[in-house]
């Protein structure tokens, strides 16, 4: 479309837009007003007094005509002209800045590479980089993590690890800031793959110091915007620490291209653990879902790879690794009970052969009086119900039964509401006759923290029968998963017996996550929340509502373990990730050689109060066993407060990060390795450039926009010099271009003239 405007026009529309309109000759007004009042006299006998009858329609239609075919004469006879700004030629600089990364190795539109179409666009001899020289002088940089001046596009060599647009774009025009600069031209996929937050804030900075300089940049952009061969397993996640024992799910993100399926292997310490066909989204970026068990307690180091195609382009971009330290910890759970039924008896018995999850239960037996099971003392739980908050935060998560609400003192609730928000512990809440509506917790602090609303609006009674099954955002959740594999997992749960609910409670909370629905045995449409979650605080709540879980156990034959699996994997999600008095961590778990790893910690007393005065102090265990000391200083981080330092690997492999904290006089928390308060991180060789390898069009249109340029492909390349070169600057003059000769103006006037002679010869006028 572009290339019939500048046809027709003569010039790019670009052109016109910086332009302003004027004539070359402008007769006197009393020649134009003469020249009037004869082609009017003209039309008028011509037209208004005829020989033959002409409808009037015709004779308006030729009038019409014969005026714009007049005006047309006149126009170019007065010599239309535009009026734009033009650089006048070396008298000002261009910067230009050319890719020279690995990336740009990569399949290029044609049939070359990257590196290639750039050699082609901007080594000396080309058509554009001779034109673009006639203008300007020239200041050519090669670009990776910094800029470098060269004389010409040959050297470029493609070898550069990392790329930082940021810095070379700032290096360039700096290096040009006592010089007029007309402009800056970067040749690039686009790539900007720099480790740290402040990337983007760099770049804008850089950005707007050029804005405010009226300083444009112009985006050459090379290489696909799509690699539809190419799959790239751009991150992955885990927790990072597990309980022994415990499934443990990764979440993966993938981009397939034009795939549908992609397999992905997971190696466990350099051995296979498990492989499996997830589905993908083609084009899309598809989030994959990854179940597995650790095989022992230890620091595990996990591979996970999109197994490559033969044909692919891009291979080291299918794999990702993690840490994830399995611990054989003993985290306790406090289980209030108000009343002895199945599910109380039923439930310890599913945990009875658990080795790592205490589970310390208070069943009330009558009034004042508690039978305790799994307590450490004869003191522990007297009671019935911890008397302060630091007995309360010994436990790491609350399981309240079917007990009404005024068993609880109001200091008691509300200490279960920091338990969950401060000391960020989890609190579940089983479906009983005393639970919910029906026990009175609408009006309590408790209501505040389940995922459910607690308005009065649940249906009472046993009023059909169940059957669970997996909601759609809680398929892959910890608790949903009696087998490893999905299909199979399905399956298990239509097999589990029906249950009931006390109390039908439909109204979730906005931020709640249903994990298991309860579906009517009879009516099929019939769908209720069973197990709800959500986030609450730095802790987390979940609603069962079910009160009869036991059937499970009772109606399936003996040798199925559904039952003591469900239970034996909520229990452990509960605790999972539940804060501790010292918290330490790296921000990522892998790390390329060179960057920069920043060390965070947390500290807090026994009420989990964080401690603000400690002196805090990070021991590094490099992997030549090398012990470094940092001093971590407080600091305020984003959504992070704590304490913090930088630390800069010098070697590759694995780093182990121990804490110890302490008060003035008093010692807070120790982090051992390999124990509450620890951290690990890996540091290995990394190729930054094979991710994110097409090209990152988005970002170069960005850039160009924010500082008044335009981004060009390759082919259309040529544009540029003339919208560099008619830009307002202050080595430019004012040059005017004729319109006159322009084609549009001759075809109107054929067409015009055509148009009537054909109308007066099917009329018979001529």
């Amino acid at each position: 479309m572009e290339q019939v405007v500048s046809f027709l026009f003569k010039y790019n529309a670009a052109l016109f837009s910086k332009s302003q309109f004027g004539f070359g000759a402008r007769p006197p007004l009393l020649v134009i007003i003469l020249l009037a009042a004869l082609i009017g006299a003209l039309l008028y006998f011509l037209y208004a007094t005829p020989r033959l009858a002409l409808p009037p329609r015709w004779r308006a239609a030729l009038i019409a005509i014969r005026l714009a075919l007049l005006a047309v004469i006149v126009l170019c006879i007065m010599r239309p002209v535009i009026v734009v700004p033009s650089v006048l030629p070396q008298s000002s600089y261009v910067a230009v800045l050319m890719d020279d990364s690995s990336s740009m190795k990569l399949a290029g539109d044609g049939s070359g590479s990257r590196l290639d179409a750039v050699k082609q666009l901007m080594s000396d001899g080309s058509k554009f980089h001779g034109a673009l020289a006639d203008k300007f002088k020239l200041r050519e940089f090669k670009f990776t993590a910094s800029a470098e001046r060269i004389n010409d596009a040959r050297e470029l060599t493609g070898e550069g690890e990392q790329t930082n647009l940021a810095a070379a774009i700032d290096q360039a025009s700096r290096e040009a800031a006592g010089l007029p600069l007309s402009g800056l031209i970067v040749v690039s996929d686009g790539a900007s793959n720099v480790s740290g937050d402040d990337s983007a804030a760099s770049l804008a900075v850089t950005l707007g110091g050029l804005r405010a300089r009226g300083v444009p940049v112009y985006t050459i952009g090379v290489g696909q915007t799509r690699l539809d061969d190419d799959v790239e397993l751009a991150r992955a996640t885990a927790p990072k620490r597990v309980l022994a024992g415990s499934m443990v799910t990764a979440e993966l993100l993938l981009r397939a291209g034009a795939r549908k399926t992609v397999k992905i292997e997971l190696a466990e310490d350099n051995h296979l653990l498990r492989s499996q066909d997830v589905s993908v989204q083609g084009d899309a970026t598809s989030v994959a879902r990854l179940s597995f068990t650790p095989s022992s307690p230890g620091l595990h180091r996990y591979k996970f790879t999109a197994v490559p195609s033969s044909d692919e382009p891009i291979q080291d971009n299918n794999s990702q690794e993690l840490l994830i330290d399995v611990e054989d910890a003993r985290p306790k759970i406090l289980y209030i009970e108000g009343e002895p039924r199945w599910e109380y008896g039923k439930l310890r018995d599913a945990v009875a052969e658990e080795k790592n999850v205490v589970l310390v239960s208070v069943l009330r037996s009558a009034d004042g009086k508690f039978y305790r099971q799994g307590v450490e003392n004869a003191e522990e739980l007297g009671g019935g119900f911890p008397k302060s908050e630091e007995d309360l935060f010994k436990y790491d998560a609350v399981m309240i039964g079917s007990v009404e609400a005024t068993f609880f003192t109001f200091d008691q609730l509300k200490a279960i509401e920091q338990f969950v928000s401060r000391r960020g512990g989890a609190l579940i809440a089983l479906g009983g006759s005393k639970s919910f509506n029906a026990g009175g917790y609408a009006t309590t602090p408790l209501a505040d923290l389940l995922p459910i609303y607690l308005n009065g609006s649940g249906t009472k009674g046993e009023i059909e029968d169940f059957r669970a099954a997996p909601a759609d955002r809680g398929r892959d959740h910890p608790a949903a998963r009696l087998v490893e594999q999905p299909e199979a997992n399905l399956k298990a749960w239509e097999q589990m017996p029906a249950i009931t609910l006390p109390e039908v409670i439909t109204d979730t909370k906005p931020g709640a996550t249903v994990i298991l629905e309860a579906r009517g045995a009879r009516e099929k449409n019939r769908v209720a929340p069973l197990l709800v979650e959500e986030r609450y605080g730095r802790g987390r709540t979940l609603a069962l509502l079910a009160s009869d879980t036991w059937r499970w156990r009772m109606m399936l034959e003996s040798k199925n373990a559904s039952f003591e699996t469900f239970w034996r994997n909520l229990l452990r999600y509960l605790v999972d990730g539940v804060r501790r008095p010292v918290e330490v961590a790296a921000e990522r778990s892998f790390y390329a050689s060179g960057d920069p790893v920043r060390i965070r910690a947390e500290v807090a007393d026994e009420k989990f109060i964080s401690i603000n005065d400690a002196q805090v102090t990070a021991r590094v265990t490099t992997p030549s066993g090398r012990a470094i000391d940092l001093a971590l200083k407080p600091a305020i981080e984003g959504g992070f407060e704590g304490y913090a330092a930088p630390f800069r690997p010098e070697e590759d492999g694995l780093y182990r990060v121990e804490v110890t904290a302490k008060r003035p006089g008093s010692k807070q928390g120790t982090a051992a390795a390999l124990a509450p308060g620890h951290a690990s991180f890996l540091v290995g060789p990394v190729n930054r450039e094979a991710w994110n390898a097409a090209q990152n069009r988005e970002l170069l249109e960005r850039v160009a926009s924010e500082t008044g340029g335009k981004y060009y492909t390759p082919d259309r390349a040529d544009r540029l010099i003339d919208d560099i070169t008619h830009r307002e600057g202050a080595g430019s003059m004012r040059e005017t271009k004729d319109l006159w000769d322009m084609p549009v103006n001759f075809l109107l006037v054929l067409a015009l003239a055509s148009g009537e002679w054909f109308i007066r010869k099917r009329k018979g006028l001529a």
